[in-house]
């Protein structure tokens, strides 16, 4: 088989995973199932020796090599690069160059290759921006969740509160209706009391209003 057919069959099964990836990771919950199943396809290519995420989740890899002493995982890249093996200073390894790609937040993506093309490297990124879309997704999703929880929880104890005033302006209907049969002090006491009682309540609804309308901001001001 010649070298030009071996390329075209190399950037056909490239195209292939990169559909796999685009049509599959949007079903997964969590950032590990996402990484996990993008090391898994990149590290298919037969010129691949290894892929290695480095994310918040935790590190994620596959290797037919030995990387992991690799020095340049040490470093976060800010930009996408290429590194020549020689400066890699591994031991012992068959791959002769590195591409370093930054991802989502907290995340970046380090694949190791025996050979180097512009189609394969232009695939590899596409691959990796669909990456960190999908966690970018999955991240503003969970907050999502995470907001509109606590709205809910915040709703049921507006209904807690308001149960709670019930009981005290029932007292203060009652002494307004018994006021002439009741002694002045005793009268005043008890809407002290009751009044007290709502001031509390009407505190903790303040107190509840501002934290739901902080929340309703972080969930709708960048929309």
């Amino acid at each position: 088989m010649s070298e030009e057919i071996q390329q075209l069959r190399r950037i056909n099964n490239l195209l292939f995973d990169a559909f796999t990836l685009s049509s599959q990771i949007w079903m997964f919950k969590s950032r590990e199932e996402m990484v996990e199943l993008f090391c898994n396809i990149v590290a298919e290519d037969d010129d691949c020796t290894a892929v290695v995420v480095s994310d918040i989740s935790g590190n994620h890899y596959r290797m037919k090599e030995d990387v992991l002493g690799c020095k340049f995982l040490n470093y976060t890249p800010n930009v996408f690069g290429i590194v020549d093996a020689s400066y890699c200073e591994c031991e012992s390894v068959s791959h002769n160059y590195l591409a370093v790609f930054p991802a989502a937040e907290g995340t970046s993506v380090y694949v190791f290759l025996r050979t180097i093309e512009e189609e394969y490297v232009q695939i590899l990124k596409e691959m990796v921006d669909v990456l960190a879309r999908a966690i970018d997704h999955l991240e503003i999703q969970n907050k999502n969740d995470l907001v509109m929880q606590r709205l809910k929880e915040n709703l049921e104890h507006f209904q807690f509160l308001a149960d709670r005033l019930r009981n005290p302006l029932a007292v203060i209907q009652g002494i307004a209706e018994l006021a002439e049969e009741m002694d002045t002090n005793t009268v005043f006491e008890m809407v002290r009391r009751s009044a007290k009682k709502m001031k509390g309540v009407l505190d903790s609804l303040s107190e509840a209003e501002v934290s739901s309308i902080g929340l309703y901001q972080s969930l709708f001001s960048k929309r």
